[in-house]
């Protein structure tokens, strides 16, 4: 039997895609199937399915396999919100160089970034199995420009590796090749972005500029840390249900879409581990309303941000899970701050 096994993104890791495809192709986040309310909240988490679906998307408005080239100046670590000011904050590439391959578990999960050394290369890597065909490669291509865009950030514009792999169908290597300015392989197993292994060592270039120290409420660090991992079935399906809601209430056949399952397989599974639908929609929309109180939204706004068709068919919810009201409980809440 087909188990649930899925990966999920930030929208502030791919932010710059949607900003730079409205940028240089006049693309907007309506063309690729984005909801506005997603938009509004940038640490939402999304599965890497739909991000797949949003890549090959942008491929055929584009009309242009390599249309991730043209977004290279927006593809860069320090344009990630909540996150490049704690990236850049060092006092040089090599704590920055780690900083990304442990950090960015909080951006996107199933997914490594890490460092190899052979000799005097370090081989920046880069491994997403969750992507395929065409988004494979987009994904792989965004990954190698931010690398690089951080060599150069510390290094200078006239950096260039010594070597880049890309993941992902076979692409036009030539023109990939022109515009790294060095040997790129592709269809490679992973992402990687070969390197001197003196790059990374601390120095005293005057061109790295230490950024303000990251600085999170409890709310916003709380969303950050919690992300699931593919085979965390019960979150997954939580952040899945979640994730649903941005295009209306969430439906069975929603989240077997986006886990490449039929209506059928997901019923199945939900069976075996003892969950219902219906239960498990409700738990997950009473206790994002909560996490939204603590963020100071009205009722009536929470009612819509989920997904309710009324304040009423919401409290009504909301207190059948919870045994009062959502205004009582927002009281409650108010006094103990």
């Amino acid at each position: 039997m087909k188990d649930i096994n899925i990966s999920f993104i930030r929208l502030n890791f791919i932010k710059p895609i949607i900003d730079g495809l409205q940028a240089e192709f006049a693309i907007t986040s309506q063309d690729l199937g984005i909801p506005n309310k997603l938009l509004e909240e940038p640490l939402s988490i999304i599965p890497v399915t739909i991000l797949n679906r949003w890549l090959e998307k942008a491929e055929q408005l584009t009309n242009d396999p390599l249309f991730m080239l043209k977004l290279a100046d927006y593809l860069r670590f320090e344009n990630i919100q909540y996150f490049s000011n704690w990236v850049y904050f060092t006092p040089d590439l090599a704590i920055t160089f780690r900083r990304v391959n442990y950090g960015t578990s909080c951006l996107q999960s199933g997914s490594t970034f890490h460092g190899l050394q052979s000799g005097h290369i370090i081989k920046w890597c880069y491994n997403n199995p969750y992507l395929n065909k065409q988004g494979r490669l987009h994904d792989s291509i965004r990954i190698a420009l931010m690398m690089v865009n951080m060599l150069t950030y510390y290094h200078g514009d006239n950096y260039v590796p010594l070597q880049i792999n890309l993941t992902g169908p076979s692409s036009n290597q030539a023109k990939l090749e022109a515009f790294f300015g060095c040997k790129v392989n592709v269809s490679s197993a992973q992402t990687e972005v070969w390197i001197n292994a003196s790059v990374v060592e601390p120095s005293d270039n005057n061109q790295w500029k230490k950024q303000s120290p990251l600085r999170l409420n409890d709310a916003q660090l709380d969303d950050l840390i919690n992300i699931p991992q593919p085979h965390d079935i019960a979150k997954s399906l939580y952040s899945l249900v979640n994730f649903s809601r941005y295009y209306g209430r969430p439906t069975v056949d929603f989240l077997a879409d986006c886990l490449g399952m039929s209506r059928q397989q997901l019923q199945r599974r939900l069976l075996v581990h003892g969950w219902n639908f219906s239960s498990m929609t409700s738990y997950v929309l009473s206790n994002e309303a909560i996490q939204y109180m603590f963020k100071g939204y009205s009722i009536s706004a929470i009612a819509e941000l989920l997904a309710y068709s009324n304040e009423q068919s919401f409290s009504r919810a909301f207190k059948r899970l919870r045994g009062i009201t959502p205004n009582q409980y927002q009281q409650k809440l108010n006094k103990k701050g």
